[in-house]
């Protein structure tokens, strides 16, 4: 099973926490080092960034370093001979049976999950009914709505490929790409989650102030929907009926939203 845990060069004191978890969870890995949004030069931002271009976010460089840390995991599973692999941030804690959970991903993730989802963000989200599959005493169910966060998610290697083409210009952050509908390609993906969750931020888990900060210390708020008053509105419109659509959609099919827990 292909692990990959993103870490920056200068997050020493997170790579040592880490390494430690796995190595209690019995969780072997393969570092990927991280992009440091700190070394980013204006020109590489324009570069890969999409923005103004509608519809699109003026990203923050610890944004856009988190989605090209990302882009080389998707590249790692590529050059592997994986079908999958599981992608975490070195801010987790991760549940005591994660190794059996993800030895058995063959068995029981769906055949056709692009991306399921591993990790919690303790705040409610819209989940469809029944359970496609299970391990042990978590179900594997279809995500119906936004769930924001890229700390932890399998992914396959079609929807590796999909991604980086997806990715060739930066639109908005990461997490947003791959879980919020909103961003255009999550709703196009076979998202599922996992619940309980296998790992969750540590930040989220207390209010100690040692606990891992994340390195994203701010996150964009200007939304470009076009040049002309005209482009504007036609985009803002757009975005209104795809979520009103989302929503008679979810309500008809029975999804409700929960809070997924995490298993320790």
């Amino acid at each position: 099973m292909l692990t990959l845990v993103i870490n920056l060069d200068r997050d020493t004191e997170r790579l040592k926490r880490i390494e430690a978890l796995l190595a209690e969870r019995d969780v072997a890995f393969t570092r990927v080092p991280a992009v440091d949004g700190r070394l980013l030069a204006p020109d590489e931002i324009a570069a890969v960034c999409a923005y103004p271009t509608p519809v699109s976010i003026r990203l923050q460089p610890g944004e856009i370093a988190c989605y090209l840390s990302h882009i080389k995991a998707w590249r790692l599973l590529l050059d592997s001979d994986e079908d999958c692999a599981a992608i975490f941030e070195d801010d987790i804690d991760l549940s005591r049976d994660a190794a059996e959970v993800l030895s058995a991903i063959a068995d029981w993730m769906p055949d056709d999950a692009d991306i399921v989802k591993l990790e919690t963000s303790l705040r409610p989200i819209e989940i469809a009914p029944g359970e496609e599959a299970a391990i042990g005493d978590r179900a594997v169910r279809r995500l119906a709505g936004c769930h924001i966060g890229s700390a932890g998610y399998l992914i396959s290697r079609e929807a590796a490929a999909r991604m980086l083409a997806e990715s060739k210009k930066l639109r908005m952050a990461v997490d947003s790409t791959l879980f919020d509908p909103r961003g255009g390609v999550a709703e196009t993906l076979s998202l599922y989650q996992l619940s309980p969750a296998l790992c969750i931020q540590t930040r989220l888990q207390s209010t100690d102030e040692s606990a891992d900060k994340s390195n994203i210390s701010e996150r964009a708020n200007h939304k470009s929907y076009g040049a002309t008053l005209g482009e504007r509105l036609a985009n803002r419109i757009r975005d209104r009926l795809a979520y009103a659509c989302r929503r008679i959609r979810n309500f008809a099919s029975g999804a409700r939203a929960q809070v997924i827990d995490f298993k320790p």
